[in-house]
């Protein structure tokens, strides 16, 4: 992984940052949701050899071992692809806390992504969702957070340790509202944001 460090963040690496403002976490998913996925590319990659292995006698006889291997570079071609495609989505999928806001950057395609910002005094309730024994046992899964308001739900999809990520959003949205009383009225919930 040292490779990918041209992906890993660093507190520059966002357009947007203030400077009065500090990050408390970056997240990305799992690595275990990776993990599936390498060992599922590692399966697609050995099937041309079994082919071979197999029929590789009758592709010979048949003179097509030409053909046959033409058709391998392809599909190792889409392979390569869509290998570099998991790996993009999967570390380009990011969620920032900071100690005013949160960003959710979601990478949609190659050339897609979509950036949404919650200020931490629009926080109402934060729940997490852990399902299944795997998950309950690598200790990840998702946390939304309700905002006030007509917003869409935050969803921190498949992030390791969402309970302890909730606190620490908890902690950062009270220590924000104790520094801005006069902006940011408390309700029900967690609080309701009046910016």
């Amino acid at each position: 992984m040292k490779y990918l460090d041209i992906f890993n963040f660093s507190k520059y690496s966002f357009d947007g940052i203030k400077s009065y403002e500090n990050v408390i976490l970056y997240l990305n998913r799992h690595w275990f949701v990776m993990f599936g996925k390498f060992l599922a590319f590692g399966l697609l990659l050995i099937v041309p050899f079994v082919i071979y292995a197999v029929f590789g006698e009758a592709i010979v006889s048949m003179g097509i071992d030409n053909l046959f291997w033409l058709i391998v570079s392809i599909y190792f071609l889409f392979w390569w692809n869509s290998l570099f495609y998991a790996i993009t989505m999967y570390l380009l999928d990011s969620w920032i806390v900071i100690d005013h806001r949160i960003i959710d950057s979601e990478q949609k395609g190659f050339f897609s992504r979509t950036v949404s910002e919650l200020s931490l005094s629009r926080i109402q309730d934060i729940s997490t969702h852990i399902v299944g024994p795997l998950t309950t046992i690598l200790d990840f899964g998702d946390l939304e957070i309700q905002t006030a308001g007509a917003e869409p739900k935050f969803v921190f999809k498949e992030i390791p340790g969402p309970n302890a990520v909730k606190s620490k959003i908890m902690v950062a949205h009270n220590e924000f509202v104790s520094m801005h009383k006069g902006d940011v009225e408390v309700h029900e919930g967690i609080g309701k944001g009046l910016m």
